[in-house]
């Protein structure tokens, strides 16, 4: 059994696993500015069953490729517009002003394959996303979760020009002498855009879970460093089930031969999002565009996550919170009966107690057996006793 759930772990638990695009944004009620997070993470494997030259140059190599820039990069203007040209054919209101990008690749040479895991962080600042605010409730565009950029993106980093939207280019750098055996090879794969997280803007929004969290104005709960004016209320795109739909990995593979027959593969699960925001947020559309309407005040929907009326879910709360003091009070009564009626069972004078036998290697316990005296029986009845 254990081969069994070694040759799994070496199977599935050793390859890395990543999730295509991330989202992580919050939305504050009373700011007109908003800096969401799009993580966009692919795995790629280089396979090499056989060896090979390729295989020798791999095997063993381990380098990471990472930087960070901002707006002060001047090519960091030029991405800035194309994701604005994207955000308009979504169609969505909101405009990026600013956009910070955290990028990194991190190769890995194992006997069978190489491994090359990469994560690129895009932080836009995204204005005007609020499309009407008035007495404490907003109508919020939701269609800027959906950026997706299919064309070179190309910045000015301390490798050189480097194309972030590009897994190729990364590996120019941490194996140029593998990649200068496979460049005519006309591998299609290693050039697949990155930046997509046109999957979380394709699950509509009410099919997304959401529940509000109300633990920041409960009274109190700034003795457990709790602190918030509102209610806050969490989106998430959940699990993969019956009206979701299937959760399939996405998967391409392309074989390629020089002196050994080799193989690339990348692996990639569904997307997945997170949105927090300040208020009572419920989802709809306006003119083609999803939307939240939110409210500082309960007044956008009487309903809990799961469907039912609140007033209803308050009402077995209520229920239940009876049914524990009626049985509060049973329990009491009884109590107190008990108490009135005194000792119950044999009486201790009527019992014999004699201790029973050592445990192995003179240990000894506190236990034993009592009998009833008993004239009219005189059997005893066997009782067991431990301290």
């Amino acid at each position: 059994m254990k081969y069994v759930i070694l040759a799994l772990l070496v199977a599935s638990g050793f390859m890395p696993f990543a999730q295509a695009a991330q989202l992580d944004a919050k939305i504050p009620a009373d700011e007109n500015v908003i800096e969401p997070s799009f993580q966009f993470l692919r795995v790629i494997y280089i396979e090499y069953p056989n060896g090979g030259e390729i295989a020798e140059l791999l095997k063993g190599k381990s380098q990471t490729l990472s930087f960070n820039v901002d707006s002060k990069t001047t090519d960091m203007f030029d991405l800035t517009n194309k994701i604005n040209q994207n955000l308009k054919l979504i169609p969505s209101d909101a405009f990026v002003t600013d956009i910070k990008v955290n990028y990194q690749a991190i190769l890995s040479g194992n006997e069978n394959s190489a491994v090359i895991e990469y994560k690129i962080e895009l932080i836009p600042t995204i204005t005007n996303h609020v499309i009407q605010r008035q007495n404490e409730k907003s109508m919020i565009d939701a269609n800027w979760r959906g950026i997706k950029l299919e064309q070179p993106i190309i910045i000015d980093t301390k490798y050189g020009s480097f194309d972030i939207n590009n897994p190729k280019s990364a590996l120019e750098i941490l194996a140029p002498d593998v990649m200068a055996k496979i460049e005519d090879k006309n591998i299609k794969i290693l050039e697949l855009p990155i930046l997509d997280a046109s999957g979380i803007l394709n699950l509509p929004l009410h099919k997304w879970h959401s529940l509000f969290d109300n633990t920041a104005i409960i009274p109190g709960s700034t003795e457990y460093k709790f602190s918030g004016k509102y209610v806050i209320t969490h989106y998430t795109m959940g699990e993969c089930n019956v009206e979701i739909g299937v959760c399939n990995d996405r998967k391409w593979n392309q074989d390629f031969v020089t002196d050994k027959n080799y193989s690339i593969k990348i692996i990639e699960s569904q997307d997945d999002a997170s949105i927090t925001i300040e208020g009572y947020a419920d989802s709809s559309t306006f003119e083609g565009i999803q939307i939240f309407n939110t409210s500082l005040k309960n007044t956008v929907n009487d309903k809990t996550e799961t469907g039912f009326p609140t007033g209803v879910m308050y009402g077995m709360a209520g229920m239940a919170a009876i049914g524990g003091i009626a049985m509060f009070v049973i329990s009491n009564r009884k109590l107190k009966h008990d108490k009135d009626q005194g000792q119950t069972g044999i009486d201790p004078s009527h019992l014999k107690s004699y201790e029973t036998s050592n445990s192995a290697g003179g240990y000894k316990t506190n236990r034993g057996e009592s009998h009833v005296i008993s004239s009219e029986t005189k059997m005893p009845i066997s009782h067991r006793i431990s301290d």
